[in-house]
């Protein structure tokens, strides 16, 4: 099986002085690809070096909605040179109303400019979001969206929120909350999205599957995240890997 990763932290403080092995530990458990995701403007020369250094390693850049500062509307023009230095996207992004740490009004200001460069670059983004999809949505049909769309990392929204951001052609990847399989919620969500708009995450270093919760979490545990969803859609692991890889690909222009 070969498996795409399609978001980790691999600058996370979790993993200084043991990437060899933990980018080692992904590859054995069958891990062609893992996607790391910047969440500072401080973080995107290591995402880009990290990219260069590791051939299982790609990278999306970008400013997290919890530490927006109001310094960052002035540097995300940098994210045009970042990518013409190989990221493959813009992220990780979004807005959250459940957490203080930043203003909303300025996480819509970062979020907007960072959603104007993604699609004048038309590249995809990767995209957090929580307790705000319709103000998610405002911004889309404000400031228009990449050609090539992007990934909701760990949705947790229901069918008819789906609905909506596939009419923008973005897609969804989902981690360690799919070891908790007890959520019909989710599970109809899941079956809504499968085949064609869903892809497997780790969020690692956080988000640990119910099977491994020592922290920190790392890619290799993504082999429970394939197996939970394997057992909620009643299909194979393989077909499920071979399917979610190739979604990968196609949205990031991975070349495997």
């Amino acid at each position: 099986m070969r498996i795409i990763d399609v978001h980790c932290h691999l600058e996370a403080e979790e993993f200084a002085g043991r990437l060899e092995d933990v980018i080692a530990g992904a590859r054995d458990a069958g891990v062609v690809k893992l996607i790391t995701a910047s969440v500072t403007t401080d973080q995107w020369a290591l995402s880009l070096e990290l990219a260069k250094t590791f051939p299982e390693v790609a990278c999306v850049v970008g400013v997290h909605p919890w530490y927006c500062r109001e310094e960052d509307l002035s540097l995300l023009d940098g994210l045009a040179d970042a990518v013409a230095q190989g990221a493959v996207g813009i992220g990780e992004a979004g807005l959250d109303s459940k957490m203080d740490r930043s203003p909303f009004l300025l996480q819509e200001a970062v979020f907007e400019r960072q959603l104007a460069i993604a699609r004048a670059l038309n590249v995809p983004m990767v995209l957090h979001c929580r307790g705000a999809f319709n103000e998610m949505l405002h911004c889309f049909r404000k400031v228009g969206v990449p050609q090539r769309g992007g990934i909701l990392h760990n949705f947790t929204g229901s069918v008819e929120v789906a609905e909506q951001f596939l009419e923008y052609g973005f897609a969804f990847s989902l981690g360690g909350i799919l070891t908790y399989r007890n959520s019909r919620k989710r599970n109809g969500m899941l079956r809504r999205i499968y085949p064609d708009a869903f892809l497997l995450e780790t969020d690692s270093p956080d988000i640990p599957p119910v099977e491994a919760k020592e922290r920190p979490n790392v890619p290799a545990n993504i082999v429970h995240n394939l197996r939970a969803v394997a057992e909620i859609l009643a299909l194979s692991e393989e077909e499920i890997a071979d399917t979610t890889t190739r979604n990968a690909a196609r949205i990031f222009g991975l070349q495997l």
